[in-house]
């Protein structure tokens, strides 16, 4: 029988009740019992998960089936899914689901932790593609490609203006299955003649094999929190554990429980990018797991600070090499002159050569702009950008080339598109401007905004299948959202370049970044500084080596807060923000890794299971047979139709992270601190405030029975004409404690969403999710029976979000707190929603 069954009468929510809020306000009114309100349903099963202890499972499963009848009842006509459901379960025969859906055992979230999932509904015109990704793009986690539905090329568009797929990831992690999946009546996910599903889910294996790992297993080891640790790495838990610091961990430590297992944290360790202060001799094999190196950056103006001189010839080579600096060939060369600029610089010389040099005196010459500065690079996808700035005619020459066949484009001061970079785009004759990712999708690429235009085209040819464009412009931007040069400023640049499958401006065919550096057209010297660390996280052994540096948001820039995004990551130093610090989190979590140090044993025995997903639906009914009293629309969110299709809406207070550290409140007595190794005993760690007897600098083990602390991080950003109709923060456990979403308009923030946790009580006999200490998080729904009314979000609106841990005794890698959300277009609101309503009244 295929892995799915379609019930068309009534049923019981499959996890039972949920929790609603609205706004500030808590477990409201709001009818969350899909039946009750007539809905239809149809489950379907994941192929087969199995894991070792301690695995992590992170890849596609495939496009699957759905019911046929349901493909054939929607077949031309577009189906309204109103909410869904999702569990993880153990089947009857063993991998065999749907033969006995009657006989699933839920898998508790303390034997697999469901850190996330991805899941795509497909219509008869969508199709699933792997597409490359920059490594350095956070919503892929480092990946090197990913998974995205598209509209299959050639096929119709729908009639009623219906998408033909639609993506499930809101509430998608440890909360999952206790927090609502749903919309207010009248609001969907629509999709055109529904065929397929597939889906993506990362999971770790946390079930201790001394407890078993099947059915008859579920109620063995359960203790009197439900919760039996296994082996941990020795950087778990920020090394705590192994020290017995860990209540009821590992290795003992105080009395209490910790109903959690270190690994869903996913912590670097001895098999990969364990950090030295745990693994100062490398792994088993003798490698070190994290090796440090540095980043530099070119400098027109002035000289390097006292901390970031280059230190010695062989690093001021290296770092010339690696700076996009356009030349046929680079000399080295050491000096001791005083007429040089100190340590490293880099100058352009005759016929394209240029030369690094490596001054050893301690000279006070500094580096100088001149009048002109050029540089040139090319990515790996086959974009080149070349770059002339000239003072004296106040003008940048931009040479950008790249295969003929199909659109191509280069991004400024960006490593990925969530940057929102100033961007240039060659669509065949076609020349245009364009702001990318302004729509705050997560995955799913934003084309972003049309500029207006600034630049003169002054040549296009094409030879060899290459297309060259040189066109030029100000050296100051147009617009706020046009980049602007500076001789001065404008040094070292990323780049994100990208090119497409034809000259229609879509989704990139394959893309990567670059780093161009621009160096003084008349030769004067161009300073080259040190930047800072970097770290390289390898496999034991020393192979398979990555590393990144995170864009993550920077402080305010001024008083007044005008300048959006901002945040406190960089702030707070977060070890997230560089592999040079990164102590655990997705990077460290990939497919098939097991997330045990490689002196312990991976045990044989296997835990099996599937991801299943119960959608609840209903007819889409376009305005003519919703109501006859409104005129029928062109696209499903006209007025009159039976429901709004709802956009889905992305954000993270993590900005351009993709997660965050939560270190421990205070650093411990001869235990490293992943991340702050050398932070002061008796001292908060960045982001934490405490109340009570705490930790201080003359009494640095002292923590009385009222000391609590929390760590909190918060993100600022505006947000472009949408109305909100749905929210869900994601938090993972065991200590978030809320997260905040406020509008700030007014200067005073107002509050349009708390989402408070609700943690399991353990009291698995009578609610098998009550799960200890993990969470649900009610989402905030708008505009319906108990609900607050949807809150509009015009033009530029300034938003504000705020996420608070407890970290009194413990910390957290890899933390996350993004706001998923699903709302619709601002412009036609009022008419949208009274439509809306009326179509709701003649349906109900």
């Amino acid at each position: 029988m295929p892995p799915f069954a379609a019930i068309f009468a009534l049923a019981a929510n499959m996890n039972g009740r949920y929790s609603v809020s609205s706004g500030g306000r808590h477990d409201v009114p709001f009818n969350d019992d899909y039946a009750s309100r007539g809905l239809e349903y149809f489950d379907v099963w994941s192929p087969e998960i199995a894991t070792h202890y301690a695995e992590v499972f992170w890849t596609d499963m495939g496009t699957h089936p759905i019911p046929p009848e349901i493909v054939r009842r929607f077949a031309n006509k577009t189906m309204a899914i109103v909410g869904y459901e999702m569990d993880q379960v153990m089947v009857q025969p063993t991998g065999k689901p749907g033969v006995h859906p009657e006989k699933d055992v839920s898998v508790p979230i303390n034997w697999a932790y469901n850190h996330h999932y991805e899941t795509w509904l497909l219509g008869a015109a969508a199709e699933m593609e792997r597409v490359s990704v920059d490594p350095n793009d956070v919503s892929s986690h480092g990946a090197a490609t990913r998974m995205v539905a598209r509209h299959r090329a050639g096929a119709a568009a729908s009639p009623d203006g219906a998408p033909s797929s639609q993506w499930f990831s809101e509430g998608n992690g440890g909360e999952s299955r206790k927090s609502f999946h749903g919309y207010p009546a009248g609001f969907a996910q629509l999709v055109r003649s529904p065929r397929a599903w597939h889906t993506t889910p990362m999971q770790i294996d946390i079930r201790n094999r001394d407890c078993g790992a099947t059915p008859d297993d579920v109620a063995r080891c359960s203790g009197p929190h439900g919760f039996t640790p296994g082996p941990e790495p020795r950087q778990a838990r920020y090394g705590l554990a192994v020290a017995g610091l860990v209540p009821g961990g590992p290795k003992g430590g105080v009395p209490g429980a910790t109903n959690y297992s270190g690994l869903l944290e996913c912590p670097c360790n001895g098999r990969y990018g364990g950090d030295p202060a745990f693994y100062p001799d490398g792994g088993k094999g003798g490698s070190r797991t994290r090796v440090l190196t540095h980043d530099f950056k070119g400098v027109a103006v002035g000289a390097c600070g006292a901390a970031a001189h280059v230190l010695s010839a062989e690093a001021c080579f290296g770092a010339v090499a690696q700076l996009g600096v356009n030349a046929t060939s680079i000399r080295n060369e050491t000096v001791h002159s005083s007429s040089l600029p100190r340590g490293c610089s880099v100058s352009r010389g005759a016929r394209g050569a240029s030369s690094a040099t490596f001054n050893t005196a301690h000279s006070t010459v500094s580096c100088e702009a001149g009048a002109r500065r050029v540089g040139q690079v090319t990515s790996l996808v086959g974009v080149t950008l070349g770059i002339a700035l000239d003072a004296a005619s106040d003008a940048a020459t931009l040479t950008l080339s790249g295969p003929a066949g199909g659109w191509f484009g280069a991004g400024l001061h960006a490593l990925v598109m969530s940057d929102q970079p100033y961007t240039i785009v060659v669509a065949g004759e076609e020349v245009f401007e364009q702001k990318l990712g302004t729509c705050g999708e997560e995955a799913q690429h934003c084309a972003g905004t049309r500029l207006a235009a600034s630049v003169t085209v002054l040549s296009d040819s094409v030879s060899g299948g290459v297309r060259t464009v040189e066109m030029s412009r100000p050296l100051r931007g147009r617009t706020d959202d046009h980049y602007s040069f500076s001789l001065a400023a404008n040094t070292t640049l990323n780049l994100i370049t990208a090119v497409g499958y034809s000259h229609a401006f879509g989704h990139h065919k394959a893309h990567h970044h670059a780093t161009l550096t621009l160096t003084d057209a008349a030769g004067a010297p161009t300073c080259v500084c040190d930047q800072g660390g970097r770290g390289d996280l390898c496999h034991d052994g020393g192979t398979g080596c990555a590393h990144f540096v995170k864009e993550c948001a920077p402080p305010r820039h001024d008083a007044a807060g005008e300048h959006y995004p901002f945040g406190d990551l960089l702030e707070q130093r977060n070890p997230t923000c560089s592999s040079m610090s990164y102590a655990g989190g997705l990077r460290c979590c990939g497919h098939g890794r097991i997330m045990l140090d490689a002196d312990q044993p991976v045990r044989p025995e296997l835990l099996r299971y599937h991801h299943k997903y119960r959608f609840w639906f209903e007819e889409y009914l376009p305005a003519p047979r919703a109501h006859a009293a409104v005129q029928a629309p062109a696209a499903p969110s006209g007025g009159g139709a039976s429901h709004l299709n709802l956009e889905r809406i992305y954000y993270m207070t993590e900005a351009s992270a993709g997660e965050y550290d939560v270190p421990p409140a205070f650093a411990t007595p001869s235990v490293p601190l992943p991340g702050y190794p050398s932070w002061p005993l008796g001292v908060p760690t960045p982001g934490t405030s405490c109340t009570g007897s705490c930790p201080t600098p003359e009494q640095p083990s002292r923590f009385g029975a009222d000391c609590e602390c929390v760590h909190t991080i918060t993100y600022h950003w505006s947000i472009d004409n949408k109305s909100l109709i749905y929210a869900g923060g994601h938090c993972h456990a065991p200590s978030c404690l809320d997260i905040s979403l406020y509008r700030n308009d007014t200067g005073t923030p107002q509050l349009l969403c708390r989402q408070a946790t609700k943690y399991g009580a353990g009291d698995v006999k009578h609610d098998k999710f009550d799960e200890a200490d993990f969470v649900a998080l009610p989402p905030c729904l708008w505009e319906g029976e108990g609900l607050d009314p949807a809150p509009w979000l015009g033009p530029k609106t300034p938003m504000v979000s705020v996420k608070r841990n407890r970290n009194t005794r413990l910390g957290h890698f890899g933390e996350m707190a993004s706001w998923q959300m699903r709302g619709i277009p601002f412009p036609a609101h009022r008419a949208q929603l009274a439509d809306r309503k009326a179509a709701v009244v003649a349906r109900s």
